[in-house]
């Protein structure tokens, strides 16, 4: 074959190549690769040599370097931001002092005073303040430290009527610091008897007669309480009951209304924490509509059973770091009873009664 036609025939594939759209670098590649180089021998005639490649494996390992280093940058990036994320999620809680902040109508108010007592029969330390209206609250915070473990409200409707810029701040400090809430509302001849808190989706029913407190036992609250039911009339006809259309808040004690009281026909609980037909004089709000747990109490502490479920209460909202243990002592002073005012005193029958049931016997034996 003649060197034209061979170089003609080259340059068509060359061109064909060209018009289907190929990269030039790679008709250049095979056209360097399959096309021959003139060259002149000693006698002056043209000849053709065909080029040979030198290094086709070195330059295929550095075409392929690039997706080796791209992985690894990949995975290398993957990981730290995976590490990080699970060092976020890991972060330990910032530090709290174990103090309870009590917010008070007023020195002088009944249940503020209960709420103190019971705060210093269980040694638990505490800082009392008056309820701002529009002022600020107390500081929160000390150098970044949380300065409060957990804050009751002795006013349901004080802490409801917070102003919003104070309400903002407590909110966003509860969420930091993981601090509950724990308030009461005491309603009296004045108080509607329905009532919408403003920023929680809580009904109140106010002044009910209710009867037979019911202690639930799958609620989490539960620590020196016992899962029973107190039978009988509730003391005062001015209970608030609470209802509501969110999942978050659940039943810690339900009545029933007392027969001929002013809460028959009223106040059913179609929600999955409170029973239907019931008053939930007691509820737990877990955090689920804001973030913020809560316990409300629809009474005071006049009520036993509330006294137990404050210490429950607080038990629960700081998460066991403030709590009481199970065990208990009990000191019988005998002097006092032979020696007690009358009505009080010990008599032959209460004698006779004690020492069939073997109690007289551990008396004496203390």
């Amino acid at each position: 074959m003649s060197l034209a036609v061979h170089v003609r025939r080259h340059l068509r594939r060359f061109l064909l190549l060209l018009a289907s759209g190929s990269l030039l670098g790679s008709a250049y590649l095979l056209f360097s690769h399959s096309a021959p180089t003139l060259q002149l021998n000693q006698s002056g005639e043209h000849v053709a040599v065909a080029h040979t490649d030198k290094h086709p494996d070195t330059h295929t390992d550095r075409r392929s370097e690039p997706d080796t280093h791209t992985d690894k940058h990949t995975d290398t990036h993957t990981d730290k931001h995976t590490d990080r994320r699970s060092d976020r999620d890991t972060q330990p809680l910032p530090s709290v002092d174990p103090v309870v902040l009590v917010l008070v109508e007023s020195q002088y108010s009944q249940l503020g005073q209960d709420i103190v007592t019971i705060l210093e029969s269980a040694r638990y330390p505490f800082t009392t303040e008056i309820t701002p209206g529009k002022g600020d609250l107390p500081p929160l915070t000390d150098q970044g430290r949380g300065r409060y473990i957990l804050v009751i409200y002795e006013s349901l409707l004080k802490y409801a009527h917070t102003d919003p810029w104070n309400r903002q701040l407590l909110h966003q400090y509860c969420l930091r610091y993981r601090v509950g809430i724990i308030t009461f509302h005491m309603a009296n001849q004045n108080s509607p008897p329905l009532l919408n808190l403003r920023g929680l989706p809580l009904l109140l029913r106010t002044n009910q007669a209710l009867r037979d407190a019911s202690v639930m036992s799958r609620s989490p609250l539960l620590h020196l309480t016992r899962a029973e039911t107190d039978r009988g009339p509730l003391p005062g006809d001015d209970w608030t009951t609470f209802s509501s259309n969110h999942s978050s808040y659940q039943a810690v004690v339900q009545t029933r209304p007392r027969e001929g009281g002013t809460g028959v026909g009223s106040g059913d609980n179609p929600v999955p924490g409170l029973s239907r037909g019931l008053r939930a004089t007691v509820v737990l709000d877990a955090g689920l509509f804001d973030g913020v747990r809560r316990v409300v109490f629809g009474h005071g502490l006049g009520y036993w059973l509330h006294r137990l479920l404050l210490v429950d209460a607080i038990t629960y909202l700081t998460d066991r770091k403030l709590s009481l243990g199970l065990e208990r002592h009990i000191l019988v002073d005998i002097d006092d009873i032979f020696v007690g005012k009358e009505g009080t005193r010990m008599n032959t029958k209460d004698v006779k009664v004690g020492g069939n049931r073997g109690g007289l016997h551990e008396h004496q034996g203390c």
